[in-house]
């Protein structure tokens, strides 16, 4: 097989968005440090509800982070099946990690 052809299958393998990455040249450091940011938060918003279910005030005190910021995080999860609202408490609903 010649280069070419080799060169253009290896192309047609490749998803759209490999392939918008390559030409812009990957993802900046910048969006790199973003997301593991957004991972570190949800690692710990998963650790904190390991002991139970939380209130978004809760949890901001317990990881150390501000209240909109930790319901931002929250919100997140909800909406991608990681968290479900199980109660109310004190006014505020209290979030749970999803079981399964």
């Amino acid at each position: 097989m010649s280069d070419t052809m080799q060169e253009e299958k290896t192309t047609k393998e490749k998803s759209p968005l490999a392939l918008l990455r390559e030409r812009r040249g990957g993802m900046s450091e910048e969006l790199k440090d973003y997301y593991k940011e957004q991972q570190r938060v949800r690692k710990l918003l998963r650790e904190a509800l390991k002991s139970g279910a939380k209130s978004v005030p809760e949890l901001a005190q317990a990881i150390g982070l501000e209240k909109p910021s930790t319901l931002w995080h929250v919100m997140a999860m909800r909406r991608y099946g990681a968290v479900t609202e199980c109660a109310e408490r004190n006014g505020y609903p209290v979030y749970a990690l999803k079981e399964g």
